[in-house]
């Protein structure tokens, strides 16, 4: 599959987050959505929130995309854009990752009808411990 992800990484340290906000396996939430209905041809970005205890995450962010109308839409692989390894890896780390999906790459319905997707995010950090899966809601892609 071609992979067309645009993918940003900006780090927001000192938030004023307390120290029980912070795991040992990192911790991903879904901050917003640009939209939760996608015209055909528009773009979805996905701002997520990113925190890790001892800051040990690795680069790599996994994606699942399932639908309810077209099982061929489906897919699940990892980012070819990674957090980028000169991202400091600090105890208490804190970032914003926004993600930015194509519509005629990653979004289109491969069955030429309307559908409905969520889109499925998790990590591990360099011990093994994996992230739960944040999920998006429900958002309707038209073509």
């Amino acid at each position: 599959m071609t992979k067309t992800f645009s993918y940003i990484f900006l780090i927001l340290l000192g938030l004023g987050c307390t120290k029980d906000t912070f795991q040992s396996k990192p911790q991903l939430r879904i901050n917003s959505l640009s939209s939760t209905v996608i015209p055909a041809g528009s773009d979805l970005q996905i701002s997520m929130r990113l925190t890790d205890k001892e800051g040990d995450f690795v680069d790599t962010i996994w994606l699942k995309k399932t639908t309810t109308r077209c099982a061929s839409s489906n897919f699940i692989d990892s980012f070819l854009y990674r957090i980028p390894t000169e991202t400091p890896r600090t105890k208490n780390f804190d970032g914003e990752i926004l993600v930015t999906f194509t519509y005629a790459v990653e979004l289109q319905p491969r069955c030429n009808k309307p559908d409905t997707a969520v889109f499925s995010f998790w990590m591990k950090d360099s011990k093994g411990n994996r992230s739960d899966t944040a999920k998006t809601q429900s958002i309707i892609i038209k073509n």
